[in-house]
């Protein structure tokens, strides 16, 4: 058995790709109820999931462990993620879906692919965090699962166990 959390970045400043100071202090805040110690930390290109990642293991006294950047956890196609989002009026992922099942179903094979290759790097036993965005995350469990979850806030997110057979448990983790 092993496990990742699979996180959304704390609230970023406004026109910049770093957390806010509110950001700090709920990362800071989440840091403290974190579960355990990672044998691994993944996180997206953008800084403010770096430092999402920094906050939490600030607060949780955690050291860093081994550690990857991993381009597969941002998306390259934001702009169309926004599009199809404001078409749909709504984040959730069923409702982008009315609008773009073709983006849907990219991102979410995509986005599963990505995450099956994290837990690859994760020996058995252990558990890892990975800090991403939404809805890329939302995504990942519809393209692992086939199950649809609401819209993540910043600093929630899901918690995926992958059992010795391979059957995937999903947790979600939701502030508040």
């Amino acid at each position: 058995m092993k496990s990742i959390e699979l996180r959304r970045h704390a609230e970023r400043a406004e026109d910049a790709d770093a957390l806010s100071p509110e950001g700090r202090i709920q990362a800071e805040d989440v840091g403290r109820t974190l579960p355990g110690v990672y044998a691994f930390v993944f996180v997206s290109p953008a800084r403010r999931a770096a430092e999402t990642v920094a906050w939490f293991l600030r607060a949780s006294r955690q050291p860093l462990p081994p550690h990857a950047v991993v381009p597969g956890l941002a998306s390259e196609v934001e702009d169309r993620w926004r599009a199809a989002s404001k078409a749909a009026g709504s984040s959730r992922l069923d409702e982008v879906m009315g609008e773009d099942p073709a983006l849907v179903a990219e991102e979410s094979t995509r986005q599963a692919a990505v995450v099956r290759e994290l837990f690859d790097r994760i020996p058995p036993g252990a558990g890892a965090l990975a800090v991403g965005h939404t809805p890329l995350i939302v995504a990942a469990v519809y393209g692992l699962m086939n199950v649809v979850i609401e819209p993540l806030g910043t600093c929630e997110g899901v918690l995926l166990t992958m059992e010795d057979a391979g059957d995937l448990r999903l947790e979600e983790m939701r502030l508040g």
